[in-house]
């Protein structure tokens, strides 16, 4: 026999995570970083068990969100957050505010390897996010994009990597597309920290 209560509940969907922050030494840069959580985790970033992104104010610390809390602290980490469990409501219609670091670009294959020419305009970043959204499973209500350049050294050589870091807003249209990418990351470059989408309420 039915009560009222199982014909009016909503089964809201959802995405529970857990997210931490880490810090290593000063001199930790990201693929070092990235290197010491594939250990934990087992996957490298964007596989479907984290992702990371850098601090903006403290050097060195990284925030990172997994599908599972972690077991043990990184290697070389000198501090950790315990990790907090996170629930996502990832209702249609549901608007959040974001910000995403990404790097987005026409790729092509060379020497075996994919690689990634980086938009260069802002408005090619823009037509990309606005084109690709409803794949993304999101709908843009305000979007609004800068050009940045990470630059870091590892194992004595330089890096840049230019991206692009946009912020608006957006609403749910498909959950199970926004939750994919919510675990799996946007764009390249993730084992550095970029495509890691955050939202807020």
């Amino acid at each position: 026999m039915h009560s009222v209560l199982s014909f009016t509940r909503l089964e809201i969907p959802e995405l529970e995570v857990f997210e931490t922050a880490v810090t290593f030494e000063h001199e930790t840069d990201p693929l070092l970083a990235h290197d010491a959580l594939t250990d934990v985790f087992g996957n490298k970033a964007g596989f479907g068990q984290y992702l990371f992104r850098a601090d903006s104010a403290v050097p060195a610390r990284y925030w990172v969100r997994s599908l599972e809390p972690w077991t043990r602290w990184p290697a070389g980490a000198l501090s950790a957050l315990e990790p907090k469990r996170e629930v996502i409501q990832l209702a249609e219609g549901l608007m959040y505010r974001f910000t995403l670091s990404v790097c987005a670009g026409r790729e092509h294959v060379a020497g075996g390897e994919k690689r990634v020419e980086a938009f260069r305009a802002v408005s090619e970043v823009d037509d990309w996010f606005r084109q690709n959204a409803a794949a993304f499973g999101l709908r843009l209500l305000i979007c609004d994009a800068a050009l940045a350049t990470l630059r870091f050294v590892h194992k004595g050589q330089r890096f840049k990597v230019p991206h692009a870091v946009i912020e608006g807003a957006l609403e749910v249209a498909d959950a199970e597309r926004l939750r994919r990418r919510l675990i799996k990351g946007f764009g390249s470059y993730r084992k550095v920290g970029l495509g890691m989408l955050q939202l807020s309420a």
